[in-house]
């Protein structure tokens, strides 16, 4: 059977697009990202450790990600803010591809910890951060409807 190759690389601006488009895909949501959200916080930069998986030329995954200042750390931690598969390519590896990007560039950033949030009744999501070797955190989050 003939794979179809992925490639990982750092996240463009170019890419935004895409993004947004297979994002939509994944949840049926209209998420409140940003172009410039996305630029400043997430894409380059200094605190920017995003990447997207392709294949064929085309965007298939993606994680967004940034190092942050985390008071209760005092320290410097990489935050994900979201990762998606089109669901075509997933079991496949591309989320561990991706998340293992994004630890070598925690890694080179100084930064010493990733963090992200999981909805608690997505055991689909907790099984492939805890088989990348994640552990679940100390800090219960609380959320009001306003």
């Amino acid at each position: 059977m003939n794979e179809t190759q992925i490639t990982i690389r750092p996240m463009k601006p170019e890419d935004i697009d895409a993004v947004f488009e297979l994002d939509r895909r994944i949840t049926a949501v209209e998420r409140a990202f940003t172009y410039v959200h996305l630029i400043n916080g997430y894409i380059g930069g200094q605190i920017g450790c995003s990447f997207v998986a392709e294949a064929n030329g085309r965007v298939i995954g993606f994680v967004l990600a940034a190092i942050n200042y985390v008071p209760e750390h005092a320290d410097e931690v990489c935050l994900i803010q979201t990762l998606g598969v089109d669901p075509a390519y997933r079991r496949r590896g591309i989320a561990g591809q991706l998340i293992r990007a994004l630890i070598e560039c925690t890694r080179s950033k100084g930064a010493s910890k990733i963090r992200v949030m999981v909805d608690q009744h997505d055991q689909q999501l907790q099984a492939l951060f805890e088989s990348l070797d994640f552990q679940r955190g100390h800090l219960i989050d609380y959320s009001k409807t306003v």
